[in-house]
């Protein structure tokens, strides 16, 4: 056996790393973090990626025309949308002609308004066969078509008979056309990579079905972070040794008839002490792959299985992410697997002398060629495109070759792909045109002065309605959005935590850990609450395990079954009931924590860093009230508001957490944050920079379950004597908010009706019911990214669609708007995104419905027992998403914002690839400039901003969709101006 240079193993590795780029780069489910589905592709124009990836991955690219069509029909794309999508298309091609006078901005716009039916084969054999395709004109022709197609009938057009002779002969001339025409260009031969594939066209056999069973087994046991009862063994040598070990023995034939080939084959491999690496390659080798051949096949064996293979990959990247025990997973050890695997089902089918190679050349060269299309197929778009055109078959039969070839190139060209481009653009359009108009035409809401408390939120979509249901509870609040770890990047572990955990962007390691602690550990209460705690988690572990035995199992089922009936039936069918019975009743009750903030010389358990030094608290606060342009205006009271989301039986219930704590609640960052600022240390230093925060300012750290809207507020036996009376008010306020903001959320189920506390109640029980498979929509309906002051949106009514991001243009040289730029857009691109993926294509990019969903290794879902680890957002956190680019409107001047772009090419690049859309607000008047390639072009309004009297509820009252963008205002007119 040759021994390969170590330039051999460099090569090999190069082309494993750009495999495992197009992995899914979603990591453990229990830390859900929003991501470019499509990270792989950014380097390409959004439309283009877009079907790149849809080719490789077997995914939709967009949304169905009959979806856009149907958007069409409810007015949510109009005619100005369609031209504009159209003509940005066609651009200077708009006004030629592709048929007759026809040009090809009308034929275009007829095709896409009503479009031609995908057919071809046995399949339009059928149409016309059995359809009445060719006896009766189109019933959704145009006015002029109609017209035109009755005219052609002539007296006696009610005749049915007469109708079915002229269509028959537009058929006929449009077979004649194309039969003028000779032949069609030739299909392009895709080769199948994949053994499989090739297998399955040739044979019949899939040897999926065979492989990936033991494979998923194997990967799933190898990476259990705790589900499994019996761990497998040697997991630190490494999933490739593990495998080996495992199933180079004589049981391995268990697994099918054709792993008889596996001993031998693993036997060898063990004498001759191959790496992963090198055993990648000698089964490539001995699969007869050429060396300009190998990255497509890895590539299409990792993609077979993506959802696991991109776990490992992000286990080896990022092990500080895993839930309890990181493993020396990597994806050369998934691959070398995978393919001896493979090598053992081929040598099966073709017997133990097989040489794998040359069978393998045999089967390439026996694959079918692409059938060409008929004649019958090449009409039939022409057929309905002639109808929709108003021609008739004199009129088709009067073209010249030349005319028909441009006329079916053009056809051919506008395929279903590109239809569903253009049609795509005309809806996102519609959207962004929305905001525009809402944003020219709407006067700054005049802004609380001096404000009664202030209160920062996460920038999420979530916020924009609890915002504004609390401006409008409480009208002397000033609001704030920011991104929700509040610039406070560390390693988190609650009192109660088994482990820490990150809470910060994706983008950021962090180098600190901060810990909460009970106030008195050594207290008597206190340790008998850690051992219940522990025994009851042995207690309940054993339960679990043992009664899924055949002897314990019985004896649970006898004794405890009829015991658990009653809290069971409870729980499934009266959700709130169990809630107050948990809550007014609960077995233990917690102890006061207090946060370990200040640096310590103990080694931190993950991180660099146990705390923070006075000098990196007051860094952290100055940069936020700095960017929140709240330096020298800060009320007396402060409220730091991050937010999370708690559910049961919901396996996603990080994917409804913060984005900006990297799918983790932002509680912790808040009271974090609150306790730096309170500290007079802190105040001193900042004081030194010139940031001086009053001595009657105090911060309060709060977090608001977005699933239930609770809000819970931290170290409150801290609060000043003096600002009791202040912050009684403030909480009240919150009261009322989240009350609204409840009743506002669930309009948009269709289980509820009623009012603000019926609402509260509905929110509240969903949370805690065991089969509700909606708990909350999440960052569904996310559409736009506003970048400036409050005045500009307060009592606009943004129907929770809207992530704001607080920033005061006047106080900033460009430095502030460049900080909040790149600490804000990877977050809420990755949350557009990866909803506009899971949205088009359901099952493709997204993990599907919920309801066959099992965890796998506390890692992920699968579908049923056994199946590929389903990344992607579930069906039911999507459904009501409207797939649409995000767009982002800052409030500075074009100039400002392009000198902030030359310094983030990562940003620049993002707009110029169309992947994200923006617009800037001019700050001292209505202007706005939408962003255009690397030009602005003057928006001029297409519509009156609806205006409602009554506050939020008047607008959304009895409504369940989509609503429109709105100025609001109470019931003494003030608020929304004109």
């Amino acid at each position: 056996m040759p021994t390969p240079s170590p330039g051999d193993d460099a090569q090999l590795g190069g082309i494993i790393d750009r495999v495992a780029h197009l992995l899914p780069a979603q990591g453990p489910i229990s830390i859900f973090i929003h991501h470019n589905t499509l990270h792989a592709f950014e380097s390409l124009p959004f439309e283009q990626a877009v079907v790149d990836a849809g080719e490789k991955f077997g995914c939709k690219p967009f949304l169905s025309e009959e979806e856009y069509r149907a958007e069409f029909d409810r007015g949510r794309i109009n005619d100005q949308d369609l031209d504009s999508a159209l003509r940005w298309e066609l651009g200077s091609d708009a006004a030629r002609p592709v048929v007759g006078t026809t040009t090809r901005l009308e034929s275009s716009r007829r095709v896409l308004r009503y479009g031609i039916p995908d057919a071809a084969g046995p399949a339009l054999s059928w149409l016309l066969r059995e359809t009445s395709a060719l006896r009766r004109f189109r019933d959704d022709l145009p006015p002029d078509a109609r017209e035109a197609a009755d005219s052609a009938r002539g007296p006696g057009a009610e005749d049915p008979a007469l109708e079915e002779t002229n269509v028959r002969a537009l058929w006929e001339a449009c077979v004649s056309a194309v039969t003028a025409l000779g032949q069609a260009p030739a299909a392009i031969a895709s080769r199948p990579p994949r053994l499989r594939d090739l297998l399955m066209q040739a044979r019949g056999v899939d040897t999926d079905a065979w492989i990936h069973p033991v494979l998923i087994r194997v990967v799933g046991a190898f990476l259990d972070q705790g589900l499994a009862h019996w761990s497998m063994p040697g997991r630190q040598r490494g999933l490739y040794d593990c495998f080996i070990d495992l199933y180079s023995h004589p049981w391995a034939r268990f697994c099918g008839r054709w792993a008889a080939q596996l001993p031998p084959l693993l036997r060898q491999e063990r004498r001759f002490g191959h790496t992963p690496l090198s055993s990648v390659r000698l089964s490539l080798d001995a699969l007869g792959i050429e060396a300009g051949e190998r990255e497509a096949y890895l590539e299409a064996t990792a993609l077979a299985l993506r959802g696991w293979a991109g776990m490992i990959r992000q286990l080896q990247k990022r092990p500080d992410r895993v839930p309890a025990r990181s493993l020396p997973a990597s994806l050369e050890e998934f691959l070398a697997v995978s393919l001896l695997l493979e090598r053992a089902a081929l040598l099966h089918i073709g017997g133990k002398a097989t040489d794998c190679s040359g069978f393998f050349k045999s089967l390439r060269a026996s694959s079918r060629a692409p059938e060409q299309a008929s004649l019958e197929d090449r009409a039939w778009p022409l057929f309905h495109a002639a109808q929709l055109c108003g021609l008739g078959a004199a009129q088709v039969a009067a073209l010249s070759a030349a005319q028909v070839a441009v006329w079916e190139a053009y056809l051919r060209d506008f395929s279903s792909i590109k239809r569903r481009r253009i049609l795509h653009g005309a809806y996102e359009r519609h959207l962004r045109s929305r905001l525009c108009d809402a944003l020219t035409q709407y006067s700054p809401a005049a802004r609380p002065e001096p404000p009664s408390f202030q209160a920062i939120f996460c920038l999420d979509e979530r916020e924009e309605s609890f915002r504004r249901h609390l401006e409008e509870a409480a009208p002397g609040v000033e609001t704030f959005g920011t991104a929700g770890f509040f610039g406070v990047a560390m390693y988190y572990q609650g009192a109660t935590d088994a482990h820490p955990r990150p809470l910060c962007p994706i983008v950021v390691q962090p180098h600190h850990y901060v810990g909460e602690v009970k106030v008195d550990p050594s207290s008597a209460a206190v340790r008998w609450r850690r051992f219940r705690r522990r025994e009851a988690g042995r207690f309940g572990k054993a339960l679990h395990f043992g009664s899924a035995t055949l002897l314990r199992g019985a004896v649970v089922t006898a004794v405890l079954g009829p015991l658990s009936i009653i809290p069971l039936i409870v729980r499934v069918l009266f959700p709130r009931l169990s809630r107050w019975i948990g809550t007014s009743f609960p077995l233990e009750t917690a102890p006061a924590t207090r946060l370990r903030i200040d640096r310590e010389k103990t080694a931190p358990p993950i991180g660099l860093y146990y705390g923070y030094t006075k000098q990196e608290m007051a860094g952290i606060v100055g940069s936020q009230l700095r960017n929140l342009g709240l330096i020298g205006r800060l009320a007396p009271l402060v409220i730091m508001a991050g937010h999370g989301s708690v559910s049961l039986n919901n396996p996603h219930e990080s994917a409804h957490d913060c984005g900006a704590c990297g799918g983790g609640r932002g509680g912790p960052n808040a009271r974090v944050f609150a306790a730096m600022a309170n500290d007079p240390a802190v105040r001193d230093l900042l004081a030194q920079d010139g940031i001086r925060i009053p001595k009657d300012a105090w911060f309060i750290g709060a977090q608001r379950n977005s699933c239930d809207n609770s809000v819970e507020f931290y170290d409150l036996d801290f609060l000043p004597e003096n600002h009791r009376v202040l912050f009684e008010r403030a909480a009240t306020a919150f009261t009322r908010a989240r009350r609204r903001e409840a009743h506002e959320r669930c309009r948009r189920f269709e289980s509820f009706s009623g009012g603000f506390g019926a609402a509260l109640s509905h929110a509240e029980a969903r949370s805690h019911d065991l089969a509700q498979p909606r708990p909350e929509y999440g960052h569904a309906t996310n559409a736009f990214c506003i970048v400036g002051r409050r005045d500009r949106t307060r009592a606009l009514f943004l129907d929770r669609r809207a992530f704001l991001v607080s920033y005061d243009p006047a106080r900033d040289d460009g430095q502030v708007l460049e900080g909040i730029l790149r600490a804000v857009i990877p977050v809420v691109a990755g949350i557009s995104l990866e909803y506009y993926f899971s949205r088009v294509d359901p099952t493709g990019y997204g993990c599907g419905t919920k309801l066959p969903h099992n965890i796998a290794c506390l890692l992920g879902v699968m579908d049923g027992a056994q199946s590929d680890l389903r990344t992607g957002l579930p069906w039911q956190m999507v459904e009501i998403h409207e797939p649409v680019r995000l767009f982002v409107v800052v409030e500075c001047r074009p100039e400002r914002f392009d000198r902030v772009l030359e310094d983030q090419p990562d940003l620049r690049a993002l707009l110029d690839r169309r992947w994200i859309f923006a617009a800037c607000l001019d700050p001292a008047s209505n202007a706005l400039w939408l962003r255009e390639g690397s030009a602005y072009q003057p928006w001029s309004h297409e519509r009156e901003l609806p205006r409602v009297i009554g506050g939020s509820l008047a607008w959304y009252r009895d409504k369940r969709g989509h609503l429109p963008i709105a100025g609001i205002s109470d019931a003494q007119g003030k608020g929304a101006t004109a």
